[in-house]
């Protein structure tokens, strides 16, 4: 069966302000197509009262994508003095990034965790937030690629002059 409305179930954990930051979030906000604006600003959707976040600092946005009957999200970082980090890259001033299934953002020491379950409707979308005591993100860093697998990690033949491609060469002079 499926759902009439899209749902972001949101984790948000801060590790020294504690859930105190999260006292003016609903644990359900049903909003319409246009971005959610995060930040400490009066008009944010998602208002957090921290002295490094801006007054708008990021926006989840939905759109949808050509042939598709869901919505999909991206998020674009709306503050130029801060920068987020949306699943292993660094978004600066009003660049943006598509979501996945399951994201990992961070921002002034707020760690959220985004998780998308489609629905049909085009016209609004809710979130659900849940305040975790706990870390969600463990380690800041890039994700894995396999973009290194194509290149080759042969060694030089004995008494070759031309090392193999991808070899870096010995590290002591000739011998």
């Amino acid at each position: 069966m499926e759902r009439p409305h899209t749902v972001l179930q949101v984790s948000l954990h801060h590790p020294t302000k504690g859930p105190a930051i999260f006292a003016t979030i609903p644990p359900r906000l049903q909003h319409d197509i246009s971005p959610l604006l995060v930040g400490r600003s009066p008009e944010a959707h998602l208002q957090l009262w921290l002295p490094n976040l801006s007054r708008q600092h990021l926006s989840l946005e939905p759109y949808r994508e050509m042939g598709s009957a869901l919505l999909a999200f991206s998020l674009k970082a709306l503050s130029r003095r801060g920068c987020v980090w949306v699943n292993g890259l660094t978004l600066r001033f009003l660049e943006q990034v598509p979501l996945s299934a399951i994201n990992r953002v961070a921002f002034s020491g707020i760690q959220m965790v985004v998780q998308v379950e489609g629905g049909t409707s085009l016209e609004a979308f809710v979130c659900c937030f849940h305040v975790s005591p706990s870390p969600l993100i463990h380690r800041l860093q890039a994700e894995e690629t396999d973009e290194w697998e194509d290149i080759p990690q042969e060694l030089p033949a004995l008494g070759s002059e031309q090392p193999a491609p991808g070899h870096l060469g010995s590290l002591h002079g000739p011998s």
